[in-house]
Formats: structure tokens, sequence, C-alpha cells
């Protein structure tokens, strides 16, 4: 299909340079692209992410983002806040000068010693050009890259590029196990690229390093993940739980307390204090737990003996009271007397 260019509209004009398209282009989202064609129009003015986010109709923290993105190329630098200065192009340099700073850059990049401090990505600082250095000389990783971007369902940005060089790389887990943990992040609607991270390293922090161990704990965090929206629903909460509500959770599936028993602690709480309180519906659980109980039957049967013990109890107590004799008010007239008889 051949294509042709109206001249239309073309009476102003800016410049987009060609690194852009030839270094960049694969790279770069279509937000980062976005924001890259409004700050070129706009580069000769004071910009601030709030102007970007009404002309574009994009949230800032894309917009941020995006100026990350464009900042730690070879392109563009900004002053030091945007938000009072304009975004600025750098002086162009000649052809040599770039090639021998590419030439710098790629013999100073060694991955496995990105990341000093092992906590996570976020402290790596990886520019577009390094990672696409690296993608030229590692196949594993650009098919890495391409699968992740499938599973995504649309181009990966630079921090998501980051995260999983700095996961393959410097963490050196394999890709399959990498896009096995994405793809169940996905399934539980936890499709960030900043959670499905936190979730491998700590499993690889673990000592689970193969797929048939990863396979286990993706199962295990499915079970507890189910308990916990079984009980959160059972106990018509909201919003999800809180850490803090899990470990009560998880300490209820522990004792093997059946999800019954679990609404009708509920209840009882609600009608005790009418309101939602764990630490109230747990005393009632472990209580019931520790005698055996596993039905609403069980419960109410041995409430009744309760309230009957009790019942007996207070009934021989108030009969003992009763046929107590009363001592007379002349009681101790009487004692004295009986003990100074002879005086």
């Amino acid at each position: 299909m051949k294509l042709s260019l109206s001249n239309n509209g073309w009476g102003m004009m800016f410049g987009v340079p060609t690194a852009v398209v030839d270094k960049y282009l694969k790279l770069a989202t279509p937000s980062q692209l976005k924001v890259l064609l409004y700050l070129l129009r706009h580069q000769c003015s004071e910009i601030n992410t709030e102007q970007i986010s009404t002309a574009l109709s994009m949230n800032e923290e894309l917009i941020e983002e995006a100026i990350l993105f464009w900042e730690q190329t070879d392109l563009f630098s900004t002053a030091s806040a945007i938000n009072e200065h304009p975004f600025e192009m750098q002086e162009a340099e000649s052809a040599d000068v770039q090639q021998t700073k590419k030439e710098k850059a790629e013999s100073e990049f060694i991955p496995a010693a990105v990341a000093v401090v092992q906590r996570s990505s976020g402290e790596v600082t990886l520019t577009p050009s390094e990672i696409a250095s690296e993608l030229k000389r590692n196949a594993g990783m650009m098919d890495l890259f391409r699968i992740a971007e499938q599973l995504m369902g649309e181009p990966l940005t630079h921090m998501q590029q980051r995260s999983l060089l700095w996961m393959y790389q410097y963490l050196q887990i394999p890709s399959d196990i990498i896009l096995t943990i994405m793809s169940y992040c996905l399934s539980i609607d936890k499709g960030t690229m900043q959670y499905a991270e936190r979730l491998i390293s700590n499993w690889w922090n673990q000592g689970l390093c193969t797929m048939q161990q990863i396979n286990d704990a993706i199962v295990k965090d499915q079970e507890s993940r189910s308990y916990h929206g079984l009980v959160a629903r059972t106990l018509d909460m909201q919003r999800l739980p809180t850490a803090k509500q899990r470990e009560f959770f998880d300490s209820w599936q522990k004792l093997n307390i059946p999800m019954d028993l679990i609404r009708y602690a509920y209840e009882k709480t609600i009608e005790q204090t009418d309101k939602l309180s764990l630490p109230y519906m747990n005393k009632i659980l472990i209580n019931w737990s520790n005698a055996g109980y596993k039905t609403r039957e069980e419960v109410d049967i041995g409430d009744k003996l309760n309230q009957n013990s009790n019942t007996i109890k207070n009934k021989k107590s108030s009969r003992k009271k009763k046929t107590e004799i009363p001592e007379s008010p002349m009681a101790d007239a009487y004692r004295s007397l009986i003990y100074n008889i002879d005086k």
C-alpha cells in the first residue's frame, strides 16, 4: 500500500531528533511518545506536569514516568524542577562524540553488577540506551521482553523493562519462572510489574528456585487467597482485608474452623459490640474450638448447658443463704452477759 503525506497544516513545524525513531521508537510507550511530542512542541515555554496532564488527558504519574524515560536518554535534559523550568533540548553533538560516548557506556555497563542494593529494581539506574544495548547482546532477554509484552497486552514501560532486566540479570531468575509468576499475578488481578517483582523476589529469596517449588507456592497462595476472600465475604467486608486481618483469617484456617461457625461468631459479635471486631470474634472462635464445637447446634447446646449449670449454681448459692439463720441484733449483748456471769 502506498502512502502520501498532505502538506495541509504544515505552515508551522517543529523538529524531532532522528534518534527518537532510530533508537527509542521501539522502547518508548505510546504515552511516552505523546509526552515527547508535546514537549518538543513547547520546548521554548515553561511547562509543568499539570499543564501536560490537561492537554493530553493523561494522569500525572504517566507523565512523570515519560519525562523520566526521556531524561535518561542522551537527547534531553531537564532543570532541577520541571514545574518551574522549561524542558530543554541538549546541544547537538557530533556523530563522533556520540559514538565515543556510546562505546564508553557499553563497555562500562555490567548488568550483573547493576544493583548494588538487592532490595528492588527501583534502586537500579539503567538508561533506555543501556537496556537497548543489552537486548541486542542477549537473545534470551529479548524473548523475555517480547513474551512479557504479550502477557501485559501493551508495550513495556521503561520501569517495567528495568524490573525485568534486574530480575533476569541481577537475581538470575530464569525467564520461565518470571513469566509463570507474571501470568499468575495477572490471573488474580495483580498485574502490575511492581507486585510481580515483589512476589518473585520474595519467593526467590526464600529459596524457591525450581519450577516445581514455584508452582507449589502458587497453589498455596491460591488456597490462602481463596480462603481470605471467602472469609471477607462471610463477614460482609467491603474492602480487601488488611495484613492484620489476614493473620486472624490464617489462624482460623489452621484451626480448621468451619465457615458457618465464623459467620455465627460474626453475628454474635455484631449483637454484642454493634460492629465488626475481629479480636472479639477471635476469642469466641478460640473458645468454641477448644470446646470442640463444629456446628451452630453444638454451640447452642453448649450455651444452654452452661446457662443451666450457672442457674443451678446460683440456686444453690441462693438456697444456702436462705437456710442460714440471721443473727439477732442482741447477740453481742447476750454473749457479753454469758461471758461475764461470775462478775
